[in-house]
């Protein structure tokens, strides 16, 4: 299954929109993601970590919506797994860009999914653009 097969099978429902992305993130990070992840699993995730998670939620996004019509136009499946590697790539960079790590990412997405308070936690972060 590709990332971007994943995030669209995970997306977080509601406001948040957040789009867990899978396990080639999580093999991406380096020690330093292993202390954050670590810090996090009991969902005890700092207001900067979801500062960041919005941030890289519409990096994401951003991501996605350019590339998601590339590879629906792709000719073959060579193709079209060449262009759904550069789009994971892109999603590796999205994420790492805002400061955050993959598998913290991860983690966050997936438990908004069914956490209320940490939802309204995530949206009392985001802003108007």
């Amino acid at each position: 299954m590709t990332l971007r097969q994943m995030i669209a099978m995970t997306a977080v429902a509601g406001v948040i929109g957040a789009a867990p992305v899978g396990t080639a993130f999580a093999a991406d990070s380096g020690a330093d993601s292993a202390d954050q992840a670590t810090q996090t699993q009991s969902g005890d995730f700092s207001d900067k970590q979801l500062k960041q998670f919005v941030k890289a939620q519409g990096n994401v996004q951003s991501v996605m919506k350019e590339w998601q019509p590339k590879i629906a136009k792709a000719d073959g499946d060579d193709q079209k797994q060449t262009l759904q590697k550069q789009e994971n790539d892109a999603l590796v960079k999205a994420v790492k860009s805002s400061g955050l790590d993959p598998e913290v990412y991860n983690q966050i997405a997936n438990q908004a999914r069914n956490d209320p308070k940490l939802t309204e936690r995530i949206q009392s972060f985001m802003t108007p653009q």
